[in-house]
């Protein structure tokens, strides 16, 4: 599944408190949409992985080797140039949002300390890693967006100010009370349950949406009990890793463990967030990796041939 809003939040409290008033000591980009942080937090050294990868976005501490190019690309040059020796203050998320805020302090061509953000949004393919200033102007951004208004895109280019992505306009499941949750459940037209979660609230995935369907059993006000015990446990920030494997693979995660596949597929429990994304999505881009270069020796075979052609 994609790093839904709540898995989101469950790494981004995670990270929080692991790197909170750590120091960026260095800074790479291995890939033309991911940004590899070296940090000294905590008396250790760690590296955080910002993905801005539209099918793989998400943020996690990494402890896989990736190479990197020999000429740095100019994003990677910028972040140096801004983030080199600053210190992270603070890590924000605004409420069931795919979307982490560092707020960090560095120091500028004079030497003054300055406020800096770097701002992930993990949104499929409009993922983007956006560095702002201290007045919340873009500096410079990892894909640049021009606008358009008959798709009702916004701008994202740098000198513009930031303008976060337009809400759904959908409620917070966990910011109901118990009687407006129940109001927003009721079902007069019959619609399937994890489509009526989908279909009422935002930040939940459809995995998530069946995982709570299933345990309730299609009962309405268990299917509103599961949403409160959800609720309690997302405000009490207890959230546990599960690597979903079937037949020996790993096919998803969440932060629950999920038990609508039966016992076909199995929720193993990891030792941190980080750790799961890092053996999830390794798997994953290994796989791609060598699609792609499959697909590169096929272009490459394929215009030799044609150059062979016009020659005979």
């Amino acid at each position: 599944m994609p790093l839904d809003a709540l898995c989101l939040t469950a790494v981004a409290s995670e990270l929080r408190r692991k790197l909170t008033g750590g120091k960026i000591d260095k800074i790479y980009q291995p890939s033309k949409d991911q940004v590899l942080l070296y940090i000294r937090a905590n008396a250790e050294n760690v590296r955080l992985l910002l993905s801005a990868s539209p099918g793989h976005p998400r943020a996690h501490l990494t402890t896989l080797s990736r190479e990197n190019p020999g000429t740095p690309p100019m994003f990677c040059m910028i972040l140096r140039k801004h983030l080199l020796g600053g210190r992270i203050l603070s890590l924000e998320q605004p409420p069931m949002e795919r979307i982490l805020d560092f707020h960090l302090e560095a120091a500028d061509e004079l030497g003054d300390r300055v406020e800096r953000r770097l701002v992930l949004e993990a949104m499929g393919r409009s993922a983007n890693l956006i560095l702002l200033d201290g007045e919340g102007r873009i500096l410079d951004c990892i894909r640049r967006v021009e606008g358009d208004l008959a798709q009702n895109r916004r701008q994202v280019l740098p000198g513009l100010f930031y303008r976060p992505p337009q809400p759904t306009g959908k409620p917070n499941p966990l910011a109901l009370d118990p009687s407006s949750l129940r109001q927003a459940l009721s079902n007069p037209t019959g619609r399937e349950p994890d489509k009526l979660l989908l279909d009422t609230f935002t930040g939940l995935s459809p995995l998530l949406a069946r995982e709570l369907a299933f345990r309730a059993g299609g009962d309405g006000e268990a299917l509103a009990l599961e949403l409160e015990k959800l609720s309690n446990s997302a405000r009490r920030e207890e959230f546990t890793p599960f690597l979903l494997v079937r037949e020996g693979r790993p096919v998803d995660f969440s932060f629950l463990p999920i038990f609508q596949y039966g016992p076909s597929t199995e929720s193993l429990p990891q030792q941190s967030f980080s750790a799961l994304l890092d053996t999830f999505y390794e798997e994953r881009e290994q796989a791609e990796r060598v699609r792609q270069r499959g697909d590169d020796l096929v272009q490459a075979v394929k215009r030799a041939c044609e150059r062979t052609r016009r020659k005979l």
